[in-house]
């Protein structure tokens, strides 16, 4: 008995520990995520506030920052979530990080918005930078190569 309540209390104790980041999509009409990146633990939520026009939150990979994820499985997606000019209430979506030793890489699906730098990180490495997750897919659009 003892020891199933030492693991509920244990549940609990690590739910509370976990963390919530928000992320405000499409802040002051533009193009982005504010953050455009967060670090995150395991049991963490981030939550996405779309506060204006149409945007997405797409999971892409670091290669191909522009296309939806799709091995080895099909990246998440919060589906199109158009904000009327004038709203006071705001859609939200969230995602629960259960390995925050993977990074995670999103997009706006939005035309042509991802092209544009609308992209996020979840704890983008050393190795692979935020800063070069967002440069990809411009330089991409412009056929360069690096």
């Amino acid at each position: 008995m003892r020891f199933f309540v030492a693991i509920a209390l244990f549940a609990s104790f690590t739910a509370v520990l976990a963390e919530q980041f928000t992320v405000i999509v499409g802040k002051d009409n533009g193009l982005t995520y504010d953050p455009p990146f967060v670090t995150a633990k395991n049991g963490d939520v981030v939550a996405f506030q779309f506060v204006s026009k149409n945007h997405t939150v797409t999971q892409s990979t670091f290669a191909n920052p522009c296309q939806r994820m799709t091995t080895p499985t099909q990246g998440v997606d919060s589906g199109y979530m158009p904000v009327a000019a004038g709203a006071t209430a705001f859609p939200q979506w969230s995602i629960t990080i259960n390995n925050a030793s993977n990074p995670l890489w999103f997009y706006c699906a939005q035309q042509p918005h991802c092209t544009r730098g609308m992209v996020f990180a979840i704890n983008p490495t050393a190795d692979k930078t935020f800063d070069q997750f967002k440069v990809s897919p411009m330089f991409r659009l412009l056929g360069c190569l690096y």
